[in-house]
């Protein structure tokens, strides 16, 4: 029975060892469990509260980026607004230039036609003058020759009356003498 009696008790000490170590770990398990529990709980706690600051830098960033892209997109609007009124006056500058040199234009060309007249007005006011001139010289030289005329014809005309008065004085004289001769 030596045997037997081995059999029994070698398990029953080895069962009162693991029995011991049983206890020791059983009543300090639920302990360190808690603890485990604990401090998993904190680690959680800590990694949501760095999780929330996290959360809260983010959001902070992100409104923060928010305000610098929407003063980005302001201030770019405004440079395209300011671009964009600047093209359409320098378009309208441009219309507005092109309507007064076309105006201009028509202007250099009426005036042109205008010059042309008054070139021809003036050339044919010239011809007139000059012809006027002629006809004035003319006229001068014509009427000193008949004055000059009017004189030699009065001359003659005195010469012949005083030819006609010489005869009729002559035909008198001569009645007178036929008339005392009869």
């Amino acid at each position: 029975m030596k045997k037997t009696k081995i059999y029994l008790i070698v398990p029953l000490i080895v069962l009162g060892i693991f029995y011991g170590y049983y206890w020791n770990f059983s009543s300090q398990y639920e302990a360190k469990q808690a603890l485990v529990l604990q401090a998993e709980k904190e680690r959680r706690l800590e990694k949501l509260k760095a999780e929330a600051l996290a959360r809260e830098a983010a959001i902070k960033d992100a409104i923060d980026a928010q305000k610098v892209r929407k003063a980005e997109r302001l201030a770019r609007e405004e440079k395209d607004r300011q671009q964009k009124e600047a093209r359409e006056n320098a378009r309208l500058e441009e219309e507005k230039a092109d309507k007064d040199s076309q105006a201009l234009q028509r202007q250099a060309e009426r005036l042109e036609k205008d010059v042309a007249q008054a070139k021809e007005e003036i050339a044919k006011i010239e011809t007139e003058q000059k012809r006027s001139t002629e006809e004035l010289a003319f006229l001068k030289d014509y009427t000193a020759a008949a004055v000059a005329n009017q004189a030699k014809l009065s001359d003659v005309m005195s010469k012949i009356a005083a030819a006609d008065a010489a005869a009729a004085k002559n035909a008198a004289l001569a009645a007178a003498a036929a008339l005392a001769k009869h």
